[in-house]
């Protein structure tokens, strides 16, 4: 079986913009790690320093932990709708703009 297909879904290490929100990440990168290996057997998680401008709050730097699958395309096919409402509710439990999800290489801002 190859899986040709990878999803990443970017945890947030702020709240609301620019405050710390260190133990909610920790909290909400096993949920994410556990949701990612309930629905494709496995998960990864990394760690990056991400930028971006909030219209409100100017740039904003933080940490992220990005966790990450790899699937089948009909995994992929399948899930992809109920991945995409997981990150609209990880967005409201952190409270941002916005957060990303990656699906093979191609990056989408998941409003809550």
């Amino acid at each position: 079986m190859e899986l040709t297909n990878k999803i990443s879904i970017y945890v947030p290490s702020t709240k609301d913009g620019n405050k710390s929100a260190r133990l909610a990440q920790r909290r909400e990168a096993k949920r994410a790690s556990k949701y990612l290996c309930t629905l494709y057997g496995g998960a990864t998680a990394t760690t990056a320093q991400g930028y971006y401008i909030s219209p409100e709050k100017g740039l904003i730097k933080e940490k992220q932990r990005i966790i990450y699958a790899y699937c089948t395309e009909s995994d992929r096919n399948r899930t992809t709708v109920g991945v995409k409402a997981y990150v609209k509710r990880l967005c409201k439990r952190m409270r941002q703009e916005s957060v990303t999800l990656e699906i093979n290489g191609t990056m989408q801002f998941i409003e809550g």
